[in-house]
């Protein structure tokens, strides 16, 4: 599920203390496909804002059955062993 169109329909929802979730769904199979993690103030000007992006992107790669790390080998292949 990588082609996704431009426009999706979406539910964003305040967790609290200034942060926010957006679910992205799949038009045709209403999968979610995307998330997006947001908090309070400028990325400049917080540190978190770049941990919420790369926790959002990875997140949203397994939502779409890719693997974030495809080019690398487990670092612990028991856990990836017991997932399956």
């Amino acid at each position: 599920m990588t082609d996704l169109p431009n426009r999706r329909p979406c539910l964003t929802e305040d967790v609290g203390m200034g942060l926010s979730v957006t679910v992205s769904f799949h038009p045709d199979t209403g999968q979610p496909c995307e998330m997006f993690l947001t908090g309070r103030g400028k990325a400049s000007d917080n540190p978190m804002q770049e941990a919420l992006y790369n926790l959002g992107v990875t997140a949203s790669k397994l939502m779409q059955e890719e693997s974030p790390h495809e080019n690398e080998e487990s670092a612990r292949p028991d856990v990836a062993k017991a997932a399956i």
